[in-house]
């Protein structure tokens, strides 16, 4: 392990793979959409059961965060489309938005906006997990050294819980608006950095 902060390129893996997840998990949750059980059937004595509704039972939650995915990865293109000058996809699908974001995520990670992005993402993620019942991949990963003046402890990403955290084994924490601050060199992290 090298005495050097935290580098992007460790983030950008990251946050590239928590987008393409997002993809995946996206178009795996269309099913659990409709996957409500339906109502019970009545018996009207005589007569043949029905159902007391009709039509496709809907999980409100499923349909809530895929709307969700859709408004943020929507919102994102078009902040990139609009500053970087560059046409949006033509389509507002998911695998087309992410693919547009993938295409540009280097630009997007050097944005002061990019921490929000990339917490936004993972944050997505863990409500897509949920929705279909299964705990986001914990990840652990050694990422550099404490960035703090006079610290130089490991620093380690993690996600075992609904929100991933960056921290050092002092104890220094960073906030995800803070994350992109570790690419930089120890000199431009000041101790008022890490809350």
């Amino acid at each position: 392990m090298s005495n050097t902060p935290f580098r992007a390129p460790a983030g950008r893996d990251t946050v590239r793979g928590d987008l393409l997840r997002l993809r995946d998990l996206y178009e795996e949750s269309i099913a659990a959409q409709a996957s409500a059980a339906r109502p019970p059937a009545e018996r009207v004595a005589g007569r043949r059961r029905t159902h007391r509704h009709r039509g496709i039972a809907l999980d409100d939650r499923a349909v809530s965060v895929r709307s969700d995915v859709l408004a943020v990865l929507t919102s994102w293109t078009g902040m990139v489309a609009d500053e970087r000058a560059v046409p949006a996809p033509p389509d507002a699908r998911v695998p087309s938005l992410v693919g547009f974001l993938e295409a540009n995520l280097d630009w997007l990670l050097g944005h002061p906006a990019g921490a929000d992005f990339a917490g936004e993402t993972a944050e997505l993620n863990a409500a897509l997990c949920a929705v279909l019942d299964r705990e986001p991949a914990p990840r652990d990963r050694e990422v550099g050294t404490c960035a703090v003046p006079g610290c130089g402890r490991v620093v380690r990403a993690t996600s075992a819980g609904r929100r991933p955290e960056v921290r050092c084994e002092a104890g220094h924490m960073w906030q995800a608006r803070h994350w992109l601050l570790l690419g930089r060199p120890p000199a431009a992290v000041s101790a008022s950095s890490a809350p």
